[in-house]
């Protein structure tokens, strides 16, 4: 079987190749991508740091769940177009096209899904006084959100955050200590209480 399948990628145009390369690892990945987000924990019909109403959408399309369905159907469909007869350069164009849609109809679903969440299932005021970690970095003194991980009511959350003080990098311990107008997290740097031990050296001459 491995010997067939080398055969039949041998035999595939340089053009034909590269689409079909794209669309696997993009459909592997994506597969990937929904059993880690599942052992995981996370809640995929529920991101609750994006809100549907939020003006910033350049950067919410260009969620891993849209790149991912970007790819797939870019590649998919430009071998499809290959197949039927076209030139390279217009099944790209055709793969472009229906990626773009693809990615646009994931940021679709996912803006739906959280407009049915807004209506009462999440409670952001859970939120507050929860602990979790810094998942995209969040600028300094509002000027911009990041993004933070954290359980909210059962379930590990993706929600926005700010920050008033400083800049908190990826991977810091983060508390959250309100909401913003728009229902962004405020959060701060968190520090766990550790029960710090003497040096061992001190230890001994205490003996």
């Amino acid at each position: 079987m491995i010997l067939d399948i080398t055969t039949w990628w041998q035999a595939l145009p340089t053009g034909e190749q590269w689409l079909w390369g794209i669309a696997l690892v993009s459909n592997v990945l994506f597969v990937l991508y929904l059993v880690a987000q599942f052992a995981g924990g996370h809640d995929l019909d529920a991101d609750g740091g994006l809100h549907p109403d939020d003006a910033d959408t350049g950067f919410t399309i260009l969620s891993v769940r849209s790149l991912l369905a970007f790819g797939m159907f870019m590649g998919y469909t430009g071998v499809v177009a290959t197949r039927l007869g076209a030139g390279l350069l217009v099944a790209l164009l055709a793969g472009f096209a229906a990626g773009v849609l693809a990615a646009w109809l994931a940021w679709r679903l996912l803006r739906l899904v959280l407009r049915l969440q807004s209506s009462g299932t999440l409670d952001l005021q859970n939120a507050v006084g929860q602990t979790g970690s810094v998942h995209l970095q969040i600028p300094a003194q509002g000027s911009g959100s990041g993004k933070v991980m954290l359980q909210v009511q059962g379930a590990l959350r993706e929600m926005d955050a700010v920050s008033e003080e400083v800049s908190i990098p990826t991977g810091t311990p983060i508390l959250v200590v309100g909401l913003t107008e728009n229902g962004e997290l405020i959060v701060q740097p968190f520090q766990p209480l550790t029960a710090e031990l003497p040096p061992l050296d001190t230890i001994k001459k205490h003996r």
